[in-house]
C-alpha cells in the first residue's frame, strides 16, 4: 500500500471541493481518478501532491520517497531547449543526467531536444511534461489529465508508457474525464461526482458487481441517470 485517505474533506467557500473521501492506493497498480468537470478530481491531487491541506481528515503514508507530478499545463521557461529545461530538473531532483537522452527519446522529443521550448507545440510541451515527470525513482508518479494536448497516437503511447512504469514497480495515479481512457488502461479506479466518491475498487469487480458493462455505465448507475 502506497497512502490511505482517512475522512478526508477539503472545502472552499462555495461548498464545493471534496466531501468525506476515503480510499486507498496500493503499490503497483494502474489508479484512475474518474469524473467529470467539477467532480473534485483536480482537488484530490492538489492534496495529494501536498499543494494545499486538506480541511480535515488525513493522509497516512505507508511509503516514503520522490512523487513524481505531471500538472494538467506546464509554463516551461520559453528561452530554454528540452535538454536544458530536463537537465534542470534533474539536478533538483538529484537525478543522472544520463536519462535524459533516454528519457527524450521515449517521448518523442530526443531530435528536437535543442530546440527551444518557446518553438514547441501544445503536443510537444505536454510530451516535455510527461518526460519531467519519468525522471525519478520508481514510486508514485500522479499525473493530472495527462491526454491534454495529445493527438491519438501519443495517447496510445501515453498508455504503453504508463503500463511501463507499473511493470517497473511504480503506482500510477491520474485523472481523466474520459471514463473509457480509464477503463482500458487502469487497474483501480475512483469515480468522483460532486466532490464525492460514488464508486471504488477493482474495474473489473466494480463492473461485475454493478452488472455494467463498462464504466460509462456505471457512472451513470450512480448518479442516478
Amino acid at each position: 500500500m502506497i497512502v490511505e485517505a482517512k475522512n478526508i474533506k477539503k472545502i472552499y467557500k462555495n461548498n464545493r471541493g471534496l466531501h468525506e473521501a476515503n480510499f486507498t492506493i496500493r503499490k503497483g497498480r494502474i489508479v484512475a481518478l474518474a469524473g467529470g468537470n467539477g467532480a473534485g478530481k483536480s482537488t484530490l491531487i492538489r492534496l495529494l501532491t501536498k499543494q494545499e491541506k486538506p480541511t480535515s481528515g488525513e493522509f497516512i503514508w505507508h511509503q516514503d520517497g520522490l512523487v513524481r507530478y505531471m500538472p494538467d499545463d506546464v509554463d516551461f521557461p520559453s528561452t530554454l531547449t528540452a535538454e536544458e529545461v530536463l537537465g534542470l530538473l534533474a539536478s533538483l531532483k538529484k537525478v543522472d543526467r544520463s536519462l535524459q537522452d533516454e528519457i527524450l527519446k521515449q517521448v518523442g522529443l530526443y531530435e528536437v531536444k535543442k530546440q527551444k521550448v518557446s518553438s514547441f507545440s501544445k503536443g510537444m510541451r505536454q510530451r516535455l511534461n510527461l518526460a519531467q515527470s519519468l525522471m525519478g525513482g520508481d514510486g508514485l508518479i500522479i499525473m493530472d489529465e495527462p491526454t491534454n494536448g495529445l493527438d491519438p497516437y501519443w495517447i496510445a503511447r501515453l498508455k504503453e508508457i504508463m503500463m511501463e512504469e507499473r511493470n517497473r514497480g511504480a503506482t500510477v495515479l491520474f485523472s481523466t474525464h474520459m471514463l473509457a481512457f480509464a477503463e482500458q488502461l487502469a487497474d483501480d479506479v475512483l469515480i468522483l461526482h460532486e466532490g464525492r466518491i460514488i464508486a471504488a475498487g477493482e474495474v473489473e469487480q466494480l463492473l461485475a458487481e454493478s452488472r455494467c458493462h463498462h464504466l460509462e455505465q456505471l457512472w451513470l448507475q450512480k448518479i442516478g441517470l
